[in-house]
């Protein structure tokens, strides 16, 4: 699983941005995830473009 930070999140849509460990950007949605708070450390899967089960990392 890939490491990276939400670097956006947009509660009104639920949905943000990861951005990961080389710097490139994927989309996320509110499902997917067990945080939303900007900066947060996370572990994530890719799938096509997007990223999902979206872990929170300590």
């Amino acid at each position: 699983m890939p490491l990276g930070r939400i670097a956006v999140y947009n509660d009104a849509d639920g949905v943000g941005i990861i951005t990961d460990e080389h710097g490139e950007r994927r989309p996320f949605s509110c499902m997917e995830t067990q945080t939303t708070r900007e900066g947060q450390q996370v572990a994530f899967e890719v799938i096509g473009a997007k990223a999902t089960n979206v872990v929170a990392i300590r």
